[in-house]
């Protein structure tokens, strides 16, 4: 199972847009990590977001490129939100998934299936950066890729 961690694209300032929609840059930045993982093959049948409007944008642009079928909005997937109901319902899955969401959850979330002895960000998570784990036949996960925006460019 390959499990994709997506950090939203760049979100309006909050004083210019408080929907906090994506910016042109951002909205650019995620239809490049689309075409990477297109260009690739990651097909991904599932995508979970946020409620928040960045969020559900970049699901929206990277589901279309990953051939997605199911986006769902999950209430747990918040900045703030503990991993641990997620990381369960991870653990028990076989198909593909795509997480869309925040700092510091997405962090959090990566450095438990990894076995981090303590809640710290092994990765940083830039906006549009993703971070690809695949579980193997052990049930362990382990890195495949990690890319940002600006590598592709």
């Amino acid at each position: 199972m390959k499990l994709y961690l997506l950090r939203h694209g760049e979100p309006q300032p909050k004083d210019k847009d408080p929907q906090r929609r994506l910016t042109p840059r951002g909205q650019l930045d995620i239809a490049t990590i689309g075409r990477f993982l297109e260009q690739n093959e990651h097909f991904v049948p599932e995508i979970w977001h946020s409620d928040k409007n960045r969020v559900r944008e970049t699901a929206e642009i990277v589901g279309q490129a990953v051939g997605c079928t199911r986006l769902l909005v999950r209430p747990d997937l918040a900045p703030l939100d503990p991993v641990g109901t997620v990381r369960s319902e991870i653990i028990g899955r076989e198909e593909d998934l795509m997480l869309v969401g925040h700092l510091p959850f997405l962090p959090l979330l990566a450095g438990q299936l990894l076995g981090c002895p303590r809640e710290e960000s092994i990765f940083r998570f830039r906006t549009g950066e993703i971070v690809c784990l695949e579980r193997n036949g052990e049930g362990l996960w382990q890195i495949l890729f990690v890319i940002y925006p600006r590598l592709l460019e």
